[in-house]
């Protein structure tokens, strides 16, 4: 069997093999050792700004002080530098030296120049707090002398995510600071399988992404992942080129392999002097890629400018936001002005950047021209000339094919590169219009890279999607749309339709696992969409017959929060039928918010709605300051990005291919762990809607089965369930003979091990379903009859297979044959509602309190009330840990600003630590035994049956401690050993399920 050591040391050698590869540092083995290595490449990187005189220790101290930053995302930004350069201006110590200009980190000259690239192993990581421990580190990879990239590696036998908590574990403890706060790339691996993952204080397991080449092949073995991601030029491109730094959400973002591998295609395509697009698939990131080919193709010298393209009518929505985060800490200059003469200089200027504008703009040049003729300025007659790079994202929202056309022949040194979640292909073809491109080959030109969303539901770059078609099953009219029409507009089947969201939200928006995500509502109309606002209003003022329901009302009091969104056009016959129409719903808006919007402001106002929908702003992750769901017709339905957006609810004809699965990936960003799928439910023609599902999906899966795209029916998930329940009643007859597992033969562990996780795969799908909620509605036939499992049933079963699964690993792992059966990555959710609770009550504190950039902070009335209800909540179900949950929020209640950037999670974390520290030694002194033999038994406690607690505790109560126990206690009623024995076992068991048990913390 590999050991881990053996592991890593193939690692290093693969990764030290070559030319100009990484260096091997043996020496190396302290925080203090890597402060001297850095400081030697510095001054040798330096010397003629140094100018022969070496750094004093009070200017290492200064450099070393100025440059470490209190997290990643801080160390990030400084490591951006300026011009691909990380420099710091030092003041020297010696007054009669000139000032000096130190080069940390040349980013054009990957490979070569100045850059440094060493391998170190086996870092001591000291201690920071008190009840901590030393570790050592694994492997980490300097650049310069600064770590930028740490791997953890594990036995195959053992789950990579014991790695990735191994990593949060060291953040958690303060590990990852001083020297080590500038890395930017985390690598897990079993040897078989191998993920990356950005640095962050709190990482996301759902983040953990596989290599794929250019092919879409998985690159799982961790030598293969090396020599495609760590070998240099590789890694440090991957640090310096393929990463992003989102100022708004404070994250370091590292790209995904397809989106590198289509910046790779652009590169090459663009030295050939050829176009072409991307098609990848809709919400797996296209407007970052773009962002980043944008940025990047700056460094071809036959590039003068690259432009950014969009349509006017997006400026209200994400892209511009976007682009403005990515490039807050970059040389870019987006363009958001509405003045075509500014934007003319900036494409003539001499210097190299990337401009943001629209295509309007543009046109509004090409009209002054037009009108100036022959006298045209020296400034327009050199915009003929300039070489510029068009990166088009939605290439067929921003720009038409006549539209392209007009531009191409003005600006004839030009190269076009679209991006595309749904291209235009013969299928879907565009109408004959003379001999404009009808498909978006045939306006972009070839296809560069292709990231299906099969491709993507496969890396876990997004969801599948779950739908549900409502409606009669057998509409033999179907096709006699001029009835149905009629129908679905008439008042009965639109509270029909408000009715059945209000009962699927429960399941749909997530507050089932005490979640609260969003949805869009899309109608046919506007006249339709207004109406279906008018029957919520009623509902919100209690003025329905329509109540929500009351489950819902017990996890959210004011659900549902909901407003409109639709043009307003002076030219319609409506349109003031519509404006006083809208007028109402601002000031629903502003009574429900606080806002002050008026008719003027509708601009300003659809930009708070996509705000609030989305969520990513800091004052937006408030509760209080969020929206349930949005009616809308057409708007948002392309472009509009927002992980905690779940559902889309649709009461309108179903719309065309491209359409259809851009409107549909509005529900299917990956978010967190209880977010399944994105949801997606149909009110109108249920035949008709499956009929154009199935083929949207496969013409843009290329030609994948809509079961590779979407959730079983209920039905079928049913099925499964019950399957899967068989399979583990056999180890519910006997409780005893379940606890015995653990020491039954290997082939039985692995067999029960392979039941439950059938059984709790299909639990986690079958509770996804709204069909599990309301079975008493469902024909007996599709019911599930057989009687549900306890909490303490579910329990008893999670623990014996996380200790047969454990046994498993260590015991009889199968290497780098796996049975195919058998999931050793897999994790078992969430069986408690308190553990969600939990999580939802620490989720609400943390969206109070603000990034550490914000100088100030309040808290909102209604946050303050919903975080002190659900703490009563917990209360009623567990409360010690809701005690110390309150002794938190209270102080935070005190003094908000206090906490502003910190990780609310870790710190109940650390309460709930302490307290467990605390209840422990307050029972080792009281029965004289062993602090650490007792925190052994604890941490192993599992029954009185379990071996390794069973040696723990005969360690725990020898004589000696029975002597101590004696002394202290002359006249104790325990008068021999095997009294005092069975006595403290007792107490053991009580003291675990009354204290310790209750405080587990699950997040």
């Amino acid at each position: 069997m590999d050991l881990e050591r053996d592991i890593e040391e193939k690692l290093i050698n693969r990764l030290t093999q070559g030319v100009s590869q990484w260096t091997r540092r043996d020496d190396i083995k302290t925080v203090s050792q890597l402060w001297d290595n850095f400081f030697k490449i510095l001054s040798k990187n330096n010397k003629a700004q140094l100018h022969d005189q070496p750094l004093t220790e009070n200017e290492k101290n200064t450099i070393r002080t100025q440059i470490t930053k209190p997290n990643f995302y801080q160390a990030a930004k400084f490591m951006v530098g300026a011009n691909r350069q990380v420099k710091f201006h030092l003041k020297r110590e010696d007054s009669t030296l000139p000032d000096a200009d130190l080069t940390i980190l040349d980013n054009t000259n990957i490979a070569g120049g100045t850059s440094v690239y060493e391998v170190v192993h086996q870092i001591q990581l000291a201690r920071k707090f008190e009840l901590d421990q030393d570790r050592r580190s694994d492997v980490t990879l300097l650049i310069n002398g600064l770590p930028m990239i740490h791997i953890e590696l594990k036995k195959p036998s053992e789950s990579i995510i014991k790695a990735f908590n191994q990593i949060q574990k060291y953040i958690n403890e303060a590990k990852f600071t001083d020297i080590f706060c500038f890395i930017k790339m985390f690598v897990v691996s079993n040897k078989t399988i191998t993920r990356y993952i950005s640095a962050g204080q709190s990482l996301r397991e759902k983040f953990l992404t596989a290599w794929v080449d250019d092919k879409n092949q998985r690159v799982d073995n961790y030598l293969d992942f090396a020599r495609e991601v760590l070998s240099i030029p590789q890694a440090h491109h991957m640090l310096a080129d393929y990463t992003v730094l989102d100022n708004q959400a404070k994250n370091i973002i590292l790209l995904r392999p397809y989106q590198i591998h289509a910046i790779k295609a652009i590169f090459k395509a663009s030295r050939e002097q050829k176009s072409g697009y991307i098609w990848h698939t809709t919400d797996s990131g296209k407007t970052l890629t773009s962002y980043k080919v944008a940025r990047n193709l700056l460094q071809i010298p036959s590039i003068q400018k690259t432009v950014f393209l969009i349509d006017r009518q997006d400026l209200d929505v994400q892209t511009v936001s976007a682009f403005e985060a990515y490039a807050y800490n970059d040389t870019i200059n987006v363009d958001d002005t509405d003045n075509s003469y500014d934007l003319a200089n900036q494409l003539i200027d001499n210097e190299k950047k990337v401009i943001v504008t629209t295509r309007q703009k543009l046109q509004a040049i090409f009209r002054r021209i037009d009108e100036q003729k022959d006298n045209l300025s020296k400034k327009y007659l050199k915009l003929k000339d300039v070489k510029l790079a068009f990166v088009v994202d939605e290439c067929h929202r921003a720009v038409t094919p006549s539209q392209k056309k007009e531009l191409e022949g003005f600006f004839k040194n030009s190269l076009w590169y679209g991006f595309t979640g749904t291209p235009i292909m013969d299928k879907n073809a565009r109408a004959e219009n003379g001999n404009d491109a009808r498909t978006t080959k045939g306006l972009y030109g070839d296809l560069l890279h292709t990231y299906t969303i099969k491709n993507a539901i496969a890396d876990n770059a997004v969801l599948g999607f779950q739908i549900t078609n409502i409606g009669q099953e057998n509409v033999e009219d179907e096709e006699n749309t001029e009835k149905w029409d009629k129908l679905y507009l008439k008042d009965v089947h639109m509270k029909a339709v408000v009715k059945k969201i209000l009962n699927l939200a429960y399941v749909k928006q997530g507050l089932k696992d005490g979640n609260r995500y969003a949805a869009i509502f899309t109608t046919s109309s506007i006249k339709q969409a207004q109406k279906y606002y008018h029957i919520f209003r009623d509902i919100a003022n209690g003025e329905s017959e329509i109540k929500v329901p009351k489950v819902i009302k017990e996890k959210a009091v004011d659900f549902p929060r909901v407003t409109i969104t639709y043009s307003i056009s002076q030219n319609e016959n409506d349109s003031k039928d519509n404006q006083d129409d809208m007028k109402d719903s601002l000031k629903d808006y502003n009574a429900m918010f606080g806002t002050n919007f008026e008719m003027g402001q509708i601009d300003a106002y659809n930009r708070n709605v996509n705000d609030r929908l989305a969520r990513k702003s800091k004052q937006y992750q408030a509760p209080s300051q969020q929206l349930d769901i949005v009616i809308v017709v057409d708007r948002l339905l392309t472009g509009f990005d927002s992980p905690t957006l779940s559902t889309l609810y649709i009461d309108r004809r179903p719309m065309n291919p491209q359409n259809m699965i851009q409107a549909f990936s509005r529900t299917n960003r990956i978010y967190d762990n209880t977010k399944q799928w994105g949801q997606i439910v149909t009110f109108q023609y249920p035949e008709t809607y499956k009929k154009k599902i199935d083929e949207a999906i496969q013409l843009y899966s290329n030609g994948a089965a809509t079961s590779d795209i979407t959730a079983p029916v209920w039905t079928e998930s049913r099925k499964k369930y019950i399957a899967a329940r068989n399979g583990i009643n056999q180890y519910l007859l006997d409780k005893k003979a379940l606890d015995r597992i653990v020491d039954a033969p290997m082939e039985e562990m692995k067999a029960f091990a392979r039941d439950f996780q059938k059984f709790d795969k299909a639990f986690v799908a079958i509770q996804t379903y709204d069909e599990y909620y309301n079975q008493d509605e469902l024909p007996e036939k599709e019911r599930i009859s057989i009687p549900a499992l306890t909490d303490e049933e579910l329990e008893h079963l999670q623990g014996v297979y996380s200790n047969v699964i454990e046994k498993i690993r260590v015991d009889g792992g199968d290497g780098g044959n796996p049975d195919p059966e058998f999931d050793w990555e897999y994790e078992l959710t969430p069986i408690y509602n308190n553990k969600i609770d939990e999580r939802y009550i620490t989720n609400l504190i943390q969206n109070v309190v603000s990034d550490t950039d914000e100088s100030e902070l309040f808290l909102n009335e209604k946050d303050v009330e919903e975080i002190d209800e659900t703490i009563d909540n917990l209360e009623k179900i567990n409360k010690p840990k809701a005690d110390i949950i309150r002794s938190l929020w209270d102080k935070v209640k005190q003094n908000p600003q206090e906490y502003a950037g910190t990780s609310i999670s870790q710190l109940v974390e650390d309460l709930i630590n302490k307290e467990n520290h605390r209840l422990m030694q307050e029972f080792a002194d009281k029965y004289k035994v062993d602090y650490n033999d007792l925190r052994y038994v604890i941490n192993n406690y599992v029954s009185d049956g379990d071996s390794t607690r069973q040696k723990g505790m005969a360690e725990m109560i020898d004589k000696e401690a029975y002597k101590k126990f004696k002394d202290a206690y002359p006249d104790t009623e325990l008068k021999t050993l095997l009294k005092w024995k069975h006595k403290i076992r007792q107490e053991v068991d009580t003291f675990y399920t009354d204290k310790i048990k209750p405080l587990m913390y699950t997040e």
